[in-house]
């Protein structure tokens, strides 16, 4: 990167303070609607299979695209309550899974399982400096928080940039970063709702197929790219059933309002998703070797 591209990216994102409105409500609020694991990104559905199941074939097929069955160290950036890194270890033959997060809520959780072989670290990438190259990255629904609103698209692309940049650095010879993010689809940005930039997810903004592939260029060949929008659409309408169905409970968490507004949330996204005005994208990276 440039130094201009490095002064256009280093403002880029959401702050800690803007990740902890979200994701720091507690883990018993989420623990009512989401699966057991905590997992907060989109499954993979397939004929018969329940929330749970969906979440584990997800996070098995990124396993397999990052090439981390077997590996020696993993990174996951944007870790969340960390079910990917437990499930790389225990079901994947993982020696070591590191994850990355700016939620001490979520910090706190993985700490708590006590697991040797995973390490969270409450820290932004942009901080994260490994001693050693990992073997393989993957990073489930933190991409969406990389930029601002409003950015330039010069901007935008110059944090992505910087995002991959770095995990080339971080990866082994010939490694590969298994990336998933919502991202827009027919839907322009002017069209997204206040409701959601304000009370949702602050200081964030989706990006677009095109502005990945240019951020990509040189540093990662594209191996494979699915679009899954079906499938978060699914993950939302289950989520909100599961969260109506403990509606009381919730609310005594965090608030009737605050429940409300993830209700309507979730119904707003699973619309979009339906309509093809977001996507999700699952996408496999190959690093390019210099």
């Amino acid at each position: 990167m440039t130094t201009s591209d490095q002064a256009l990216a280093a403002a880029a994102g959401a702050s800690p303070a803007a990740i902890a409105f979200h994701y720091d409500l507690g883990s018993a609020f989420y623990a009512l609607w989401l699966d057991s694991e905590l997992t907060y990104s989109c499954a993979m559905f397939e004929d018969g299979d329940d929330l749970e199941r969906a979440q584990q074939r997800k996070i098995d097929h990124h396993a397999r695209e990052s090439g981390a069955i077997g590996a020696r160290h993993v990174l996951d950036v944007g870790c969340g309550w960390g079910s990917m890194l437990r499930r790389l270890v225990a079901q994947h033959g993982v020696a070591r899974a590191t994850g990355l997060t700016l939620s001490e809520d979520q910090a706190r959780w993985i700490a708590a399982r006590g697991d040797p072989r995973t390490l969270v670290r409450l820290e932004s990438w942009r901080e994260h400096a490994p001693a050693e190259p990992y073997d393989a990255i993957v990073s489930i629904g933190a991409f969406e928080h990389f930029v601002e609103r409003d950015q330039r698209r010069a901007s935008r692309i110059a944090a992505y940039r910087e995002f991959f940049a770095r995990c080339n650095t971080w990866l082994r010879a010939g490694g590969t970063l298994s990336l998933q993010t919502i991202a827009y689809g027919t839907l322009r940005p002017e069209q997204i709702s206040a409701f959601i930039t304000a009370e949702i997810f602050p200081e964030s903004d989706l990006p677009t197929l095109g502005e990945i592939a240019d951020a990509t260029a040189g540093l990662f060949e594209i191996v494979r790219l699915r679009n899954d929008r079906s499938d978060y659409a699914r993950t939302c309408r289950e989520w909100l059933r599961r969260l109506a169905a403990r509606h009381a409970a919730a609310a005594e968490i965090v608030g009737e309002a605050r429940v409300r507004s993830w209700e309507r949330f979730l119904r707003m996204s699973a619309a979009g998703f339906e309509a093809g005005g977001l996507v999700l994208l699952r996408i496999t990276l190959r690093r390019i070797d210099a």
